[in-house]
């Protein structure tokens, strides 16, 4: 059997330009398949931050119902009324008797609930228009009226900041009502 180096030289360069021209073939392929599947990872992302949106709303809306109810709870307006005259009497007492005592509490527990809702505010959750029109002249009559605790509270603790949120909040569901007290 003679090789003929030549015929040999020739098949062997078909054979070369054959599999040239499948490996662009499988490399098309491997990129269209590439491309689908970059494609469909981004539909499942797009998805994904869908069903993430929807969730913070709801945690949104939830928080939002739950103030909603703590301020529309019939024990609500009978805690306000009580934190009301606490703050009166012992503001002309000079706030003798009052540290620590249960009337303390009653008081910073209210002030707390409106620090909290001021606080949901302030980080975005609740909007600050929906609680001016809901609450607004609510949250302005018992900051006036809870101002002396407050002040109380910021020298007792030497804490400037103490109720900050609760102040800020006031201040702009002020601006929100057209800067006056309702």
């Amino acid at each position: 059997m003679i090789f003929d180096y030549a015929s040999l030289t020739q098949f062997l360069n078909a054979v070369s330009a054959c599999a040239v021209i499948a490996g662009v073939v499988f490399v098309v392929f491997q990129l269209r398949q590439n491309a689908k599947l970059i494609e469909s990872s981004n539909r499942q992302l797009d998805t994904a931050n869908r069903q993430v949106e929807a969730s913070i709303q709801q945690n949104r809306q939830q928080a939002i119902l739950s103030t909603i109810e703590r301020f529309t709870d019939e024990s609500f307006n009978m805690r306000r009324k009580k934190a009301r005259e606490i703050v009166k009497r012992n503001q002309g007492s000079s706030w003798k008797d009052f540290p620590e005592s249960e009337e303390d509490f009653l008081v910073r527990g209210f002030l707390g609930l409106y620090e909290t809702t001021a606080y949901l505010v302030k980080a975005g959750i609740a909007d600050i228009k929906m609680v001016a029109e809901g609450m607004g002249s609510l949250i302005v009559a018992d900051w006036a009226a809870l101002e002396p605790a407050v002040k109380y509270y910021r020298e007792a603790w030497k804490r400037d900041d103490a109720y900050r949120h609760f102040e800020e909040l006031e201040r702009s569901v002020k601006k929100q009502l057209g800067g006056g007290a309702a």
